[in-house]
C-alpha cells in the first residue's frame, strides 16, 4: 500500500467518526521559542488541553510535518530513525478518552490495513491499570503480549517546557526473530531491530508548569502519533523505513550517483543519512530556515553537513545534495505541492552552503588524519579537547563532525577539555563591556526590569541604593530608575544624577538581573552617597533618536518578510542613536529593487503615522494574536508586546515612539552579508536620515559642478567622462610603447656572448611593468635566439622581466624563471615565472643598475 494511500485512509477514517481534518502547521512552531521545530501533531494543539474558554474542536485528526535532531547520530544506523518524518495523528480535547482511542487505534490497523493481530504487540505505563484492562479484556490481546514499562519508555510529554503531559500505550510491530537480538526474553523494550514501534497513544491528564510541577489538565484528553515512514515499512512488507516508496528512490538516486551496485555496512548508512537528511533541509529551507550558525539554522546547517561528510565517504567530492533535493520533491509533491514550488531556492541554498563547506571540510580532513597520524604513532586512543578545538575554531570543522570520524576510527573525544576551552574563549569575549563579567551584569535585557520605570518618565525622583569603587567612577544602583540599560540590540540611556550632596553623569547602564540595574557614573561634583535621594534624568534627545531606531527595526523586519518572503528571520539587532543595524536570515544579495522597495515600505508606514501600541499580555494570548518571539529567549508568563496595527507585533522589552510618524524617515545605508545566510542592513531615521540626505544631494551637486553637468545629468555625464580617461589612457599607453620600442637600438649596442647565447640587460624609464613586458618583446623579436633582462624603477620597487628563448631553455638550462630567482634576490626580493618568460622584483632599487650589468654573469652560470 503506498504513503497516499496510507495518508489519505487515515484522514478518512477519523472524519468518519467526527474528527475535524487540519493541514499540517508549519515546521517552525509559530510563537513558540521554546521549540526548535515541530516534534509532534500534537505541538500546534498544545493550549487546546490547558484552555479555559471555548476552543473551535473537541476532536481532531492530521498528517504532521516533524523535524527532531535529537537522535542525529542513530539517523541511518537503524531501520527507523530519522530527522525529517511524517506524524499522523488523532486527537481528543475533552471529548474522548481510552477506551475510544484504543478501539480506533485497533480498528485501523487490522480492519482498515488488515495488518495481522498475532504480530502486534503493545505496552502501558507501570501504573496504568486502566488502559492494561482495556487492551486485555476489550480487544483481547494476550497478556504475553501486553508489556508494563517504565516513565521513560510510556509517559510523554510536554512537547517543550510547559504543556500537556501523560501516560501512554504503544502498539509494536513484530518483524521476527530474525531482526532481532536472539534473546529469548527480547520485548518491545528492548533496543534491537525486532519491534517496532507504529502508533504511540498518549493519554494527556496533566499539565506540566516551569518548575517541572504537574497538575490536573483542564481537559484530559488523547494525543496519538504514528509515524508514516514506519507505518508504510509494515504495510509494504520491508525490512527498513529506507525500503518504502518514502525513501527508497531517494535512496537508489545516492548510490547511481556514487557508482555504487553493491554496498558494505558503513556505505549503507552513508546512502541512508544522505537520502533522510536531504527531505530535512527540503523540508525546512521551504518554510524559511536557512543554514546559519545559531537557532534553527544551526540545526539544519549541522544536518547538511553530516550528509555532505557521508557523501565524500561514498567517494562524492562535487556538491550533489541539492540534486537528491530533487528527488525528494519528485517523491514528495502529491502530499506537499509547496515545495515544488520553491525547488529552484531549495536547490540553490543547498547548494551555496554545501560547496561552503566542502572547502572547509578538505582543509578539516587534512588536519584530521594528521592527527590520526600523530595519535597512531603515540598509541593514543583520545583525540584532546585542544585538538577539537581547533579544528572547530580555527577551520570551521563542527565538533559533531569530529566526534563521528573519531567513532568511525575507533577512537573517543576528550568533550569535557573541548568545553573547558570554548569557555576559555568565551570569557575572553565578555571582557569588551567596562561594567564586566565579575560585577554580575546580565548581558540581555528580555524583559524590564523590575524598577525601571522609564518607558513613561525620563525624568523621577529616587534614592540610591548602594555606591560601589573609587577614584572619580562609581556603578550605582537606584531604588527606581528611567535609565533603559543596554540588551535587546538596544544601547543603554545616558544622562545625569543630581543629589543634595554631588552630581554625576552616567555614561553606560547595564541589568543585573532582577530589579538591580547598574549604572557606571562619573561624578563631576561632590559625591553620591547610599540612601541619598537624587534626581535620575535621562537625555531626551538620545533616548528619542534610539526610540525611532528600535520602532523602525520592527518596522524594516515586517518590510523584509513582506518583500523577500516569510523565511526572513531576525538574527540580531543593534538600535543606537545615530543608526540601526539588523541582521536577517536570507540566501543571497539583495537587488536595488528589493532595497527600494522595503525603503518604500517603510516610508509608507511612517507617512501612515500608525499608533505603536504596547501592552503586557499573557505570554499564550500573545502567540494566539501572531506575535513574533525569538527562539532561544526566555519568556516569563507575562511578556510585553509591541503592536503596530496591520504591520508588526512583536514581544519586545525596548523603548519605542507612539507613532510611527515620530521616526521622521527612513534611510537604508547599505546591505551586505556577514555569514553564510545572514544579511545585514544598516539605516538611519529621523535628524540622521535627514543629515544624511542631505549631504549626499551636497556631494553629488558638487560632483555635478566638477563635471560641468546638471545634477540631473550626472548618471550620462559621468560615462562620457569615463569613456574619454580610458580613450586618452590608451592613447598615453600607445605613445609609451612607441617611445620604449625606439630604445631597442641602444639596448642592443649592449649585446654580449656567452657560450653563444647572446644576453642583454638593460635598464629603461619604464612607468608600469606593462610597458616592460612589451619592451622586452619587441627586443626578442630582434634577439630571437638570446636572453633579455629589461629593468625599472615601477613606484618605489625595482622591477626586472627576463625572456628566453623556447630552445636556449630547453637544451642549454637557462630558464627564464632561474635567472629571476637569482636577480631577485640580488634587488633583495625575490622572482618566478616560466621557463621562457618571468619577472623578478625587490625592494633595493639602488641595486637596479648592478644587478641588470650582472645578467650575463647569471646566464653563465646556468649553461649546461
Amino acid at each position: 500500500m503506498k504513503s497516499d494511500e496510507l495518508r489519505r485512509l487515515f484522514l478518512e477514517f477519523f472524519k468518519e467518526r467526527g474528527h475535524t481534518v487540519v493541514p499540517s502547521a508549519s515546521l517552525v512552531p509559530e510563537g513558540d521559542p521554546t521549540l526548535l521545530f515541530n516534534i509532534a501533531g500534537m505541538v500546534q494543539f498544545k493550549q487546546f488541553y490547558a484552555s479555559k474558554g471555548e476552543i473551535p474542536f473537541t476532536r481532531t485528526a492530521s498528517v504532521q510535518k516533524c523535524l527532531r535532531a535529537t537522535d542525529l547520530e542513530e539517523v541511518g544506523r537503524t531501520i527507523k530513525h530519522h530527522t525529517f518524518f511524517e506524524m499522523l495523528g488523532n486527537f481528543s480535547f475533552g471529548d474522548y478518552f481510552k477506551e475510544e482511542a484504543i478501539d480506533w487505534a485497533w480498528e485501523f490497523l487490522t480492519v482498515v490495513l488488515g495488518i495481522d493481530p498475532e504480530r502486534l504487540h503493545v505496552s502501558v505505563f507501570r501504573d496504568d491499570d486502566e488502559s492494561e484492562k482495556l487492551w486485555a479484556g476489550r480487544i483481547g490481546v494476550p497478556m504475553n503480549r501486553i508489556y508494563r514499562l517504565d516513565e521513560c519508555d510510556n509517559f510523554w510529554g510536554p512537547a517543550g517546557l510547559t504543556g500537556a503531559c501523560g501516560p501512554c500505550s504503544e502498539i509494536h510491530y513484530d518483524l521476527g526473530e530474525d531482526m532481532g537480538c536472539g534473546k529469548p526474553d527480547c520485548t518491545p523494550a528492548c533496543d534491537c531491530d525486532r519491534f517496532v514501534e507504529v502508533w504511540n497513544l498518549v493519554f494527556p491528564q496533566f499539565y506540566q508548569a516551569e518548575d517541572g510541577s504537574r497538575g490536573p489538565l483542564e481537559r484530559r484528553g488523547v494525543d496519538t502519533g504514528m509515524g508514516l515512514e514506519r507505518l508504510a515499512m509494515v504495510c509494504q512488507g520491508v525490512k527498513s523505513t529506507y525500503e518504502t516508496d518514502l525513501l527508497k528512490p531517494i535512496r537508489d538516486f545516492v548510490l547511481e550517483e556514487a557508482g555504487l551496485e553493491s554496498v558494505d555496512a558503513i556505505q549503507e548508512v552513508g546512502a541512508r543519512v544522505i537520502s533522510d537528511h536531504a527531505r530535512a533541509l527540503c523540508f525546512a529551507i521551504c518554510e524559511g530556515v536557512l543554514p546559519s550558525n545559531e537557532g534553527r539554522g544551526y540545526v539544519i546547517r549541522r544536518i547538511l553537513r553530516r550528509a555532505v561528510v557521508k557523501a565524500l565517504e561514498l567517494g562524492i567530492e562535487e556538491a550533489f545534495l541539492f540534486k537528491v533535493v530533487g528527488r525528494v520533491i519528485d517523491a514528495m509533491l502529491n502530499a506537499y505541492p509547496e515545495i515544488a514550488e520553491n525547488r529552484e531556492k531549495i536547490a540553490l541554498i543547498v547548494k551555496r552552503d554545501e560547496q561552503r563547506f566542502q572547502r572547509t571540510l578538505a582543509r578539516g580532513m587534512a588536519i584530521f588524519k594528521d592527527t590520526l597520524g600523530d595519535m597512531a604513532a603515540r598509541g593514543e586512543k583520545t583525540i584532546s579537547g585542544e585538538t577539537v578545538f581547533k579544528l572547530y575554531d580555527t577551520y570551521g570543522f563542527p565538533v559533531e563532525i569530529t566526534q563521528e570520524l573519531a567513532e568511525n576510527h575507533g577512537l573517543a573525544v576528550d568533550l569535557d577539555a573541548f568545553e573547558s576551552e570554548m569557555q576559555k574563549q568565551r570569557d575572553r569575549a565578555r571582557q569588551a563591556s567596562r561594567i564586566g563579567v565579575e560585577d554580575g551584569i546580565a548581558e540581555e535585557v528580555i524583559r524590564a526590569p523590575d524598577n525601571f520605570v522609564g518607558y513613561d518618565n525620563l525624568e523621577v525622583p529616587t534614592v540610591v541604593s548602594s555606591v560601589t569603587g573609587e577614584g572619580e567612577e562609581f556603578v550605582v544602583e537606584l531604588e527606581q530608575t528611567p535609565f533603559y540599560p543596554e540588551g535587546g540590540g538596544q544601547v543603554g540611556d545616558v544622562g545625569t544624577l543630581v543629589g543634595n550632596t554631588g552630581r554625576g553623569t552616567v555614561k553606560e547602564v547595564r541589568w543585573l538581573g532582577g530589579s538591580k540595574i547598574a549604572h557606571r557614573v562619573v561624578v563631576t561634583k561632590g559625591s553620591l552617597k547610599a540612601g541619598e535621594g537624587v534626581v535620575a534624568r535621562v537625555d531626551i534627545g538620545r533616548r528619542k533618536s534610539s526610540q525611532r531606531n528600535h520602532t523602525a527595526t520592527h518596522l524594516l523586519h515586517s518590510a523584509l518578510r513582506s518583500v523577500l518572503g516569510g523565511h526572513v528571520r531576525q538574527s540580531g539587532s543593534l538600535v543606537a542613536p545615530d543608526r540601526l543595524r539588523f541582521d536577517f536570515t536570507h540566501y543571497e544579495p539583495l537587488s536595488e529593487e528589493d532595497v527600494s522597495a522595503i525603503e518604500d515600505i517603510v516610508n509608507s508606514r511612517v507617512l501612515d503615522n500608525i499608533p505603536v501600541r504596547a501592552s503586557m499580555e499573557a505570554f499564550e494570548d500573545a502567540k494566539a494574536r501572531g506575535a513574533i518571539a525569538l527562539f532561544g529567549e526566555k519568556y516569563g508568563q507575562q511578556v510585553r508586546m509591541i503592536d503596530i496595527e496591520q504591520t508588526s507585533c512583536e514581544l519586545c522589552g525596548g523603548t519605542h515612539v507612539r507613532s510611527t510618524g515620530e521616526i521622521g524617515g527612513f534611510r537604508i545605508l547599505s546591505e551586505s552579508g556577514i555569514a553564510a545566510g545572514v544579511r545585514r542592513i544598516e539605516a538611519a531615521t529621523g535628524e540622521a536620515a535627514i543629515s544624511i540626505g542631505r549631504d549626499a544631494t551636497r556631494e553629488l551637486e558638487h560632483i555635478a559642478s566638477i563635471l560641468k553637468v546638471p545634477v540631473h545629468d550626472l548618471g550620462d555625464g559621468a560615462r562620457k567622462t569615463i569613456e574619454k580617461v580610458k580613450a586618452l589612457e590608451k592613447e598615453i599607453s600607445e605613445l609609451r610603447q612607441r617611445l620604449a620600442g625606439s630604445e631597442v637600438d641602444d639596448i642592443l649596442a649592449g649585446v654580449k656572448d656567452i657560450d653563444g647565447i647572446k644576453v642583454v640587460g638593460a635598464r629603461v624609464d619604464a612607468p608600469s611593468v606593462e610597458i616592460l613586458k612589451h619592451l622586452t618583446d619587441k627586443i626578442k623579436e630582434r634577439l630571437p635566439d638570446g636572453v633579455v633582462c629589461v629593468g625599472s624603477a615601477v613606484g618605489d620597487r625595482a622591477i626586472i622581466v627576463v625572456g628566453v628563448d623556447p630552445a636556449i631553455a630547453r637544451e642549454k638550462g637557462v630558464k627564464a624563471s632561474l635567472i629571476a630567482k637569482k636577480l631577485g634576490e640580488m634587488v633583495g626580493g625575490k622572482g618566478g615565472g616560466k621557463d621562457t618568460f618571468a619577472q623578478a622584483g625587490g625592494k633595493n632599487v639602488d641595486k637596479l643598475n648592478a644587478t641588470l650589468e650582472q645578467c650575463a654573469e647569471v646566464v653563465a652560470g646556468l649553461v649546461k
